[in-house]
């Protein structure tokens, strides 16, 4: 795709939904990238401060200021939010118990994996999903896209406006930047995705990126006309992006995870902490009433002003709404599955996105970037917050999850005649026995699914 095509009227949807696709980029993250991304807010942003106020302000001031900015940012009703209350419970977790579990190591997802997993959820029919997965199966180790679209047509035999909408819902996706064509589109994706689609940013990276990259400040500063200084905190804004979205996912096999969750037993019952450790605490800095109110401040200063305020308060909103949206999510997630983390997998019940979503009334989409990426740590053990997501077969006794039957499968063959291992019919008439009635062909999925070999190769020989 062109990147000619990502202008201008879509820069025109995403000027009108700036502030949802950034709630929505922030929900996305985990700890390990929210931490980068505020630290590089406060840098650009002159209205965003990192401690209180010297004189804390009252409950009268804060009306006040949100009365101010709510007069200024008339767009609430853009966000879709998960109202919570926030306590200020501490959890009983000591230091040292957190220490240890950043120092935890857990298997890697691969960039496919991460990917297909958001696809599953998100895609909107068979198609597209079949589309998508074509798309995704064709991404470098960078994350870049290396299939000619012009093709793709022919190849999946559908049009090119259904994979061209394909590709758009892939770019949405987490990691930012992924399924652009090289580092131009990939950084220019990573701006629209995190709601500046209308900015000198973007515009520097669309027409200016080799001028920036040779250092023609000046050059840049004409073209567009703005100051050379925010040529130069464009280029350090820009640095912050990343060049290769999907090296991360790399061909390594283990990350040190920290969770951004934590929940403790209290008298029988779980409590949830979301992990807030080393995140800047932002406030809107007072500037911007002195700025605003000034007679003598210049037009075009009082407007740029403005736009530090409403991205200022953006941001603010959108790590609330997170810390909200996740904390809801995780205590539905925990409740709902109790069974799962008392007594282990084989008691976890099937759940879908779907069903999580019609319960806190939210969107699918919602749940999936609430959970993408991110960890639960139990006293005894870390989860993936996708693990409490659990696929089920309808059967006449009820839905029987995935997972239960895959742990069925597994005990089957731990427990089998070595010099006569069960084949994949012999194990489905077993599970038939037991009400759970599944064919061959899924019997055989799901034990490749769990990396255990066929019959054939994990008979032993028996001397003669």
């Amino acid at each position: 795709m062109n990147p000619m095509d990502m202008r201008p009227e879509g820069a025109q949807r995403m000027m009108l939904t700036a502030k949802m696709l950034l709630s929505m980029h922030v929900l996305q993250l985990n700890i390990m990238d929210l931490r980068p991304f505020l630290q590089a807010e406060l840098e650009e942003n002159p209205l965003l401060e990192e401690e209180d106020p010297v004189s804390e302000a009252t409950d009268e001031d804060e009306r006040r200021i949100d009365e101010e900015i709510s007069g200024l940012i008339d767009d609430r009703g853009d966000n879709e939010e998960l109202v919570s209350g926030e306590g200020n419970e501490r959890s009983s977790i000591s230091e040292e118990k957190k220490s240890y579990f950043e120092s935890l190591i857990t298997e890697k997802e691969s960039l496919y994996e991460h990917l297909h997993w958001q696809l599953e959820v998100l895609a909107k029919d068979e198609e597209q999903k079949r589309i998508g997965e074509f798309l995704i199966g064709n991404l470098d180790d960078s994350g870049y896209l290396k299939v000619d679209l012009k093709d793709a047509p022919g190849i999946l035999n559908a049009s090119i406006e259904k994979v061209r909408n394909t590709l758009n819902l892939v770019r949405t996706f987490d990691p930012a930047g992924v399924a652009g064509r090289d580092l131009k589109e990939s950084l220019l994706i990573q701006l629209i995705n995190f709601g500046k689609g209308d900015t000198h940013l973007y515009k520097i990276v669309y027409w200016h990126l080799e001028d920036l990259e040779k250092g023609n400040f000046e050059k840049i500063a004409q073209a567009l006309a703005i100051p050379i200084k925010e040529v130069e905190s464009a280029k350090k804004r820009i640095a912050y992006l990343n060049p290769r979205p999907g090296a991360n996912f790399g061909k390594e096999v283990a990350v040190r995870i920290i969770p951004d969750v934590f929940i403790y037993k209290n008298n029988g019952s779980y409590g949830i902490e979301i992990n807030e450790r080393d995140l800047p605490r932002l406030y809107l800095s007072s500037a911007y009433n002195i700025a605003l109110k000034d007679k003598k401040v210049a037009p075009a200063t009082k407007e740029y002003v403005r736009k530090k305020l409403f991205h200022a308060r953006w941001v603010i909103d959108a790590v609330k709404q997170r810390k909200n949206t996740i904390n809801r999510v995780c205590e539905y997630l925990v409740d709902k599955q109790k069974d799962f983390l008392n007594e282990g997998d084989s008691a976890a019940k099937p759940l879908t996105l779907k069903e999580a979503a019609s319960v806190l009334l939210v969107s699918e989409a919602t749940v999936s970037r609430a959970v993408s990426n991110k960890y639960l740590q139990a006293p005894e053990r870390l989860f993936s917050l996708k693990s409490f997501f659990v696929k089920g077969i309808k059967q006449d006794s009820g839905t029987v999850s995935t997972m239960s039957i895959k742990l069925k499968i597994k005990e089957f063959i731990e427990s089998e005649d070595k010099a006569r291992p069960l084949k994949d019919i012999e194990i489905q008439s077993i599970l038939k026995d037991q009400g759970i009635n599944i064919s061959r062909r899924t019997v055989a999925k799901y034990r490749d699914s769990l990396k255990l070999p066929p019959s054939n190769i994990r008979e032993r020989k028996t001397d003669s």
